[in-house]
């Protein structure tokens, strides 16, 4: 058994990277443990090698990540507490499993309310459980560690919000950005075919010159950077699935992931469910391929593992609706609404106020490639242009189209995924036109000029925000002079 589960690592990966025959000395497979140490460590430094750049990128964003927690909560404490509002009614699911008490009584006296609303004949809690289920590993470590220093120590620290629990918290935020980058990144390379270059500077464009930074360290209790993750994973695992499909290798448990990734997608935030049309749309480039995909996602093999499978998933959800209220599905949010007749397109994307490209100017480079990525249509294109359609008509007819208190818009960090495959089509048309004449070239110097500034301006708004001088919410031009003389 040994030998076989050494012979098929050994055919993964030659078969993968068949330059790694000539790297690690020959095609022999080799049997013995210290000599598959030897090939693993092979492989290793030459992933490590041929992902350099990624790597730096990722490691050295996650420590100014780390650094900026520290900063901002125990530094200067600009800030407090680290777990709060939206972020801690999606938390406050974890700490009642520890008292037991999903009514949440225990919540009383701590330093951040739980608002508990009337639905359907009951109180509940309105934020959905997706997040706390994302966030449980590092809750539950925060737990464990609490548990055993109150034990040596004698000290009541184990109550499910001291300050461990809230950094663990904040830490996982840190993961979920560094796994969901690399899964965007790989998406990028290895399935839409963009170069390690484009697809580094797509990845680092959405980073740091949007509020995917603020929402992966300072404000990783939200919802948003946990969509992040999940949406990037639904679209590698998309690409991954079909492709083996292809080759007729799919198995009944990879069909059911799609309904496992569609459920915690849709109980991290409701209406980011949408972005299973990304799978309906997959392929699709015209009515006659279209009419083709249907008939195959219809088919019983796939639908019926799929929509079990999201069942089971959800259920969690349906079990807190039904114990709270006696009602398995219900509207959480009572009174809020969605206007569908009144969507404040104009307000949500421009607006001084929240406008996404207003204080994510970067992201307009995403509009471009769209168009630049009309003509060819391959794989994604329908469903992600078909889905940020939808998305931003119904986040703009949310009733509070502007999202409380927040840096920037704050519902596109879920979909950033988006902007960054667009993004990347940019950068690939740039690096084709670097190959022609002198203006060209010149048009990839403006292009990456403005992304420097876009940059820029985004890092002196996040500043600005987390000292204060943009408010979380009724900016206007008078803030943005505020912002420009704070740094000069």
């Amino acid at each position: 058994m040994l030998k076989c589960l050494v012979y098929a690592c050994q055919m993964d990966y030659y078969c993968l990277h068949p330059r790694h025959v000539l790297l690690c000395g020959g095609g022999e497979f080799l049997w013995n443990g210290v000599e598959m140490e030897k090939n693993m460590k092979c492989k290793l430094t030459y992933i490590m090698k041929e992902n350099r750049a990624l790597l730096i990128f990722l490691a050295a964003t996650a420590f100014l990540m780390l650094c900026s927690i520290i900063w901002v909560y125990h530094v200067k404490v600009l800030n407090a507490p680290k777990v709060y509002s939206d972020g801690f009614g999606y938390y406050v699911y974890l700490p009642a499993m520890i008292y037991r008490d999903f009514s949440f009584d225990f919540v009383e006296g701590w330093e951040h309310p739980l608002d508990l609303i009337q639905s359907a004949g009951g109180i509940v809690n309105k934020y959905p459980v997706g997040v706390a289920i994302m966030e449980s590993p590092f809750f539950f470590l925060a737990h464990i560690i609490s548990l055993l220093r109150d034990t040596m120590t004698g000290s009541v620290t184990a109550t499910g919000y001291t300050n461990l629990y809230q950094y663990m918290i904040l830490f996982g935020g840190v993961c979920y950005w560094v796994a969901g980058t690399v899964l965007l990144y790989r998406l990028l390379t290895r399935y839409l075919g963009f170069s390690d270059k484009a697809s580094l500077l797509a990845c680092i464009v959405i980073t740091y010159g949007t509020n995917l930074f603020h929402y992966a360290s300072y404000d990783a209790c939200f919802s948003h950077v946990y969509s992040y993750f999940l949406f990037n994973l639904f679209l590698y695992y998309l690409c991954w699935y079909e492709e083996r499909v292809s080759e007729s290798r799919n198995k009944l448990w990879q069909t059911c992931i799609f309904g496992l990734l569609a459920g915690l997608i849709f109980m991290c935030r409701n209406t980011n469910i949408l972005f299973v049309l990304t799978y309906v749309f997959y392929g699709v480039r015209d009515w006659d391929t279209l009419k083709d995909r249907i008939r195959v996602i219809l088919k019983p093999v796939r639908a019926v593992p799929i929509i079990l499978a999201g069942f089971i998933t959800i259920f969690p959800q349906l079990l807190y609706w039904h114990a709270a209220t006696g009602h398995w599905f219900l509207y959480s949010y009572g009174n809020e609404a969605f206007y569908w007749l009144a969507p404040q397109l104009g307000n949500f994307l421009f607006s001084v106020r929240k406008g996404l490209f207003f204080w994510s100017p970067v992201l307009l480079l995403a509009l471009a490639g769209m168009i630049i990525a009309y003509r060819v249509r391959e794989r994604l294109y329908v469903g992600l242009t078909v889905f940020f359609l939808l998305i931003v008509y119904v986040s703009s007819a949310w009733w509070s189209w502007y999202y409380g208190g927040s840096y920037g818009q704050r519902v596109a960090v879920d979909f950033m995924c988006v902007f960054a495959v667009f993004t990347a089509c940019v950068f690939g048309k740039l690096e084709e036109l670097q190959q022609g004449n002198r203006s060209c070239r010149l048009i990839s110097i403006a292009v990456y000029g403005y992304c420097g500034i876009c940059v820029g301006w985004n890092l002196m708004c996040m500043m600005a925000y987390w000292y204060r001088v943009l408010p979380s919410d009724q900016a206007d031009w008078n803030t943005v002079g505020n912002i420009i003389h704070m740094i000069f």
